[in-house]
């Protein structure tokens, strides 16, 4: 029997439900009109959709005290509840599990590790008190988010970083790596550039650069120490398919590399070629085959654009004021997910079709595979001209080792992307398959047994298994 008290405990819950519906679909309309071309219809299914749910709500208010009624908005408000408490739930342990300083400066103290707990700023500074010149490594698409700043004639969309010139990565096992970059921004020992060809060049994002371990224990220096060949690395953190192809364009078609390793990450791969897709000026190498920026040519307009950019985030007053809204962003951010329902989200888009994930990270209306596809065959194209061939590299994701309550949409893929590659005949390296799952130990492949890159021993395998398929007759 339903009493009065809930009956009006009901018509709240309708007044809030329909407030809430207005606030989504507010959201969604100016989300619509201001994102773009690209993620319209990813918000045209929530305009559709808290459409539809205001008018039910509002069409119940007018019977809310029907008993079917109170019971269908009990169980609304309950169904939303629960969903608010798991998401709450999901969000301390996503910050828990986030790899920060004070996280692996701690597990190196269990381990009996030293371990710098300065940040890549502070490290930066204290490093350059000590040497005349030194730049920071600054992903390529962080001019992007600095659009304005850097759009003008004389401006390049880097694939690399500054150019000859001490460059501070990153810290993950305890000390921060530090490397000399090449004539181009690579890290590559600068003498590579004289010989007219390579046997190997490298593609790929920060784990193919190296991250946060010395020189000597990079992939490309394992490979060139097992194989003895000549080896251009043209991998730099936050490349995508899109950057890699233009990589092979810009850089790479200049060596005619007998043998192009192409590294596909499903840790971040996808996702970047979601967005990656979204810049012309990427889009354009998969689109137009004669295309190119000419940044051989035009590498002293990239280190102006680099310098500029450190000027921007990396002095002491802007970095002060940046960490002060980082600190107000991260707690507005975690609202805000909550508030969205992000993680849940997230994790049911783990169990549905694509076409209907309910999170932006994870939606296209387009098939990103079939773009993956077709970066993949524009590559073969443009490297079939000079007689080379490519290897496929399959990284899999730390997550798959470590103990995450959610594990990110391209996990999911791994057969369909295996056969999206043998279709294209291409020789498929699976360093899942054959050298993470049959080590004993996963964890000890990485920092401080910490969810990351790969540490010293985990690149040295990666390499030898690569070099050993590389060199089979």
């Amino acid at each position: 029997m339903i009493n009065n008290s809930s009956k009006g405990f009901v018509y709240y819950i309708l007044n809030f439900l329909f407030t809430l519906s207005i606030i989504v679909l507010s959201f969604s309309i100016y989300k619509y009109l201001t994102v773009s071309d690209y993620f319209k219809l990813f918000y045209i299914k929530f305009l559709i959709a808290f459409f539809i749910f205001s008018l039910i709500v509002f069409s119940l208010k007018k019977f809310y005290n029907k008993t079917i009624v109170t019971y269908f908005c009990i169980f609304i408000f309950y169904s939303l509840l629960s969903a608010f408490i798991v998401e709450i739930l999901f969000t301390i342990n996503s910050r828990v599990q986030i790899n920060d300083v004070e996280i692996r400066a701690e597990q190196a103290k269990k381990l009996g590790l030293p371990f710098d707990k300065r940040s890549k700023y502070e490290f930066y500074k204290d490093f350059l008190k000590n040497k005349k010149n030194a730049m920071p490594s600054i992903p390529p698409n962080d001019f992007f988010v600095n659009y304005k700043d850097f759009k003008s004639e004389n401006s390049m969309y880097a694939l690399s970083g500054t150019s000859n010139i001490p460059t501070v990565f990153c810290n993950e096992g305890g000390k921060t790596a530090v490397y000399t970059s090449d004539r181009y921004g690579f890290r590559n020992d600068d003498r590579v550039w004289e010989n007219d060809t390579v046997d190997y060049v490298l593609l790929g994002d920060s784990l193919a650069q190296g991250a946060c371990v010395d020189d000597a224990d990079t992939i490309h220096e394992r490979i060139i120490f097992y194989s003895k060949k000549k080896f251009l690395n043209l991998g730099y953190q936050g490349h995508g398919p899109l950057m890699q192809l233009a990589s092979i364009k810009e850089y790479a078609k200049f060596k005619k590399p007998k043998k192009i390793i192409w590294f596909y990450s499903e840790t971040n791969d996808i996702d970047n070629l979601i967005y990656e897709y979204q810049w012309d000026v990427f889009k354009n190498y998969l689109l137009d085959e004669e295309y190119t920026q000419n940044l051989i040519e035009n590498q002293s307009n990239i280190d102006d654009n680099h310098k500029k950019m450190v000027s921007l985030i990396y002095t002491d007053k802007q970095t002060g004021d940046r960490q002060k809204r980082k600190s107000g962003n991260d707690i507005f951010f975690t609202i805000k997910g909550v508030l969205k329902l992000y993680h849940l989200r997230e994790f049911l888009s783990f169990f549905i079709p694509r076409k209907f994930s309910l999170t932006l990270q994870y939606y296209s209306p387009l098939n990103t595979f079939e773009i993956y596809s077709q970066v993949l065959d524009e590559a073969i194209k443009t490297v079939n001209t000079w007689g080379g061939e490519i290897y496929f590299v399959y990284y899999p994701h730390a997550a798959r080792y470590f103990n995450h309550l959610v594990h990110p949409y391209p996990l999911r893929k791994y057969d369909y992307m295996l056969d999206l590659v043998k279709q294209k005949n291409l020789k498929i390296i699976d360093l899942r398959k054959n050298v993470f799952e049959k080590h004993p130990d996963k964890k000890s492949l990485y920092p401080l047994r910490i969810s990351g890159h790969p540490n010293e021993k985990g690149y040295d395998l990666v390499a030898k298994y690569i070099s050993d398929i590389l060199m089979e007759k």
